[in-house]
């Protein structure tokens, strides 16, 4: 026995039409908060690669705590009064890397990738 709407003799009534119009469309994905963000992450690389400050991952993390739009209690990081956003890329070890990097609205996004030759 499943859960079905009943209308009386199999009629639509305006009221119930309304009433359908007016629900919440249903999700196809998880919740995302909306705000401007910046994020890098290591596309192919060999080392780990730190980002300072800390920035929001750019994937579904639903977890509450997680630095992720889709985590419950995740707020968007303020936007420089210059508009440009200072980051530190910190990598452990030699060799060629592809950082990706995304800005996000919530609505949009645009991503970049660039190559970084580290040195000893």
């Amino acid at each position: 026995m499943g859960c079905r709407n009943h209308v009386e003799s199999g009629a639509t009534t305006a009221e119930e039409l309304e009433r359908r119009m007016m629900r919440r469309p249903s999700q196809v994905t998880v919740g995302k908060i909306n705000g401007l963000f910046l994020s890098w992450n290591v596309y192919r690389g060999e080392g780990k690669v730190t980002f300072d400050p800390p920035l929001s991952k750019p994937w579904e993390d639903t977890r509450t705590a997680a630095n992720s739009p889709w985590g419950e209690l995740w707020l968007p990081p303020e936007i420089p009064e210059d508009g440009i956003y200072n980051i530190t890329a910190t990598f452990e070890e030699p060799g060629s890397y592809i950082l990706w990097g995304r800005a996000d609205d919530g609505g949009l996004y645009h991503d970049a990738y660039i190559t970084v030759h580290v040195d000893e």
